[in-house]
């Protein structure tokens, strides 16, 4: 969870806000199909230095550049999570667990 405090107060912003950021995006980019897990296909974690780490588990459509769609996915959820949060993020682990037809 990440606090900040501004000149009237403090507020917070739960892992699972980034995570549903996150989700958003993954389910409206076409050829990206979401793996999901126990708590979901997105993972935010923050490390010692309040850097935000995502992990995203999906599956790709069969034929599609999996190089030029994860470039993509990064830097759409990139862009959005600051625009949302004002919050930059360390890095964003796309996992391919396998393709689809």
């Amino acid at each position: 969870m990440e606090k900040y405090d501004t000149n009237v107060g403090t507020y917070q912003i739960s892992d699972k806000a980034f995570e549903d950021i996150a989700s958003i995006v993954c389910e409206n980019t076409k050829n990206v199909y979401p793996v999901k897990r126990d708590k979901g296909f997105v993972e935010a974690k923050f490390n010692k230095e309040n850097e935000l780490t995502l992990t995203i588990n999906i599956k790709v459509k069969q034929g599609v550049d999996i190089v030029k769609l994860c470039n993509k996915l990064q830097d759409e959820i990139a862009e959005n999570i600051l625009l949302m949060t004002g919050m930059e993020t360390q890095s964003i682990n796309v996992d391919i667990q396998g393709f689809e037809k």
